[in-house]
């Protein structure tokens, strides 16, 4: 229902008609002077929302939209940060964002040409920003109550999103942060295959009470805390999240909320069986 795109190569002055039968409303931010940078969103014709206000970035590097969606109030941002001082431009572009969502719940996804765990999200397991800014700018992110939903679910995970060819590696660059509010709505995330790019998509999964009312929203089967297979994968999936993550340095209240969609997985396992 909404896709974003990042390097759209557009000058202000040759924006591209997008006749799409089923992506009919779109938001470019372009850069005036080249065909470098550039992002775009696109809503698609079957997504029930109403615009309440939008701001795009003059120089082609973020666009902001605040939504009006199932009666909730989401804002949508999209994003393409430069290749060297990223955390300097992160900072400000979240401190931005903050005032621009309102206290709303923010789904924000872009190329942010940084790993947030080089370990985990580079093949090389380096990264060219130094770990003092890829914490300040984690720190940022908590600050704002924002995850990296691949990452929650998907904890431990190697998986990459962006390939290099001049240095024969991977990591993953791309990413959908979302407010930890929209946790609740049982997320999906995936990375695709490499197609005709050298990044990979990368798409998310939000239940919506337009389909799925409040009334009808998960709630625990008591039954399976008395099934002793269960329990056991529960512990075992407790030991392994806290085994993997205790060198994490994600601030608790992110791991708690983490967790608990793990173990929610787990649980909706058990009861489909």
């Amino acid at each position: 229902m909404i896709a974003m795109f990042q390097e759209t190569h557009f000058k202000s002055s040759s924006i591209p008609q997008c006749n799409n039968r089923y992506y009919v409303s779109w938001f470019h931010s372009p850069n005036p002077t080249s065909r470098s940078r550039g992002v775009s969103i696109a809503l698609h014709k079957h997504f029930r929302h109403s615009v309440l206000s939008s701001f795009i970035d003059p120089n082609g590097r973020f666009i902001f939209l605040k939504l009006s969606v199932d009666q909730t109030i989401i804002t949508v941002a999209n994003v393409y940060f430069p290749n060297q001082r990223q955390v300097s431009f992160g900072t400000g572009f979240l401190r931005r964002l903050s005032r621009f969502a309102d206290g709303s719940s923010i789904i924000l996804g872009g190329d942010f040409n940084m790993v947030l765990d080089p370990a985990l999200d580079a093949s090389s397991g380096k990264s060219s920003v130094s770990s003092v800014a890829v914490r300040q700018f984690r720190s940022e992110l908590s600050r704002l109550r924002l995850v990296d939903l691949w990452r929650v679910l998907h904890p431990g995970v190697r998986d990459y999103s962006f390939h290099s060819q001049i240095h024969n590696s991977y990591c993953r660059l791309d990413l959908l942060l979302i407010s930890q509010t929209l946790l609740d709505s049982t997320p999906q995330c995936s990375i695709d295959s490499f197609l005709w790019s050298d990044h990979a998509p990368v798409c998310g999964l939000l239940s919506s009470y337009a389909t799925h009312p409040r009334s009808a929203s998960w709630r625990l089967n008591d039954n399976l805390l008395n099934d002793i297979i269960c329990l056991a994968e529960v512990r075992k999936t407790i030991e392994e999240f806290e085994l993997n993550h205790r060198s994490d340095p994600t601030s608790p209240p992110i791991k708690w909320e983490a967790l608990k969609c793990v173990l929610r997985g787990v649980f909706i396992s058990h009861s489909a069986s």
